[in-house]
C-alpha cells in the first residue's frame, strides 16, 4: 500500500514542535498530500525536482513583487510568498527523509 505524507498542517506543527509531521496511509481528496509509492528512487528525484522548481518560482515571484507600486498590495504578496517559502522549507525537510 502507498504511504502518504500529510503536509496540510505541517507549517503549524513544525513551528510548534521540531518533530516531523505524522505519516499516514491513504490519500486525501483535497490534494494536500503526496504519494510516495514504495519510495523508489525516481519518486524521490521527482519530489526533489518539484521542490527545486517551486523554489525557483518563489524566487521569481519575490523579484516580481518588487515591481508592485502599491505598498499594501506588495506587503500582501510578500506575506504570501513568505508562507510559500516556509512550506517549501518544511517540504525540503520531509523530502530529505525519503
Amino acid at each position: 500500500m502507498s504511504e502518504v505524507i500529510d503536509i496540510r498542517h505541517a507549517r503549524h506543527s513544525h513551528i510548534a514542535s521540531e518533530r516531523p509531521a505524522p505519516k499516514t496511509v491513504g490519500a486525501n481528496a483535497d490534494g494536500t498530500s503526496f504519494r510516495v509509492a514504495g519510495q523508489p528512487s525516481a519518486t524521490r528525484d521527482d519530489v526533489h525536482r518539484a521542490i527545486l522548481l517551486l523554489d525557483i518560482a518563489a524566487q521569481q515571484a519575490r523579484l516580481l513583487v518588487r515591481e508592485i507600486a502599491d505598498p499594501s498590495r506588495r506587503e500582501s504578496f510578500q506575506a504570501q510568498i513568505a508562507t510559500i517559502e516556509q512550506l517549501l522549507e518544511i517540504a525540503r525537510g520531509m523530502a530529505s527523509k525519503l
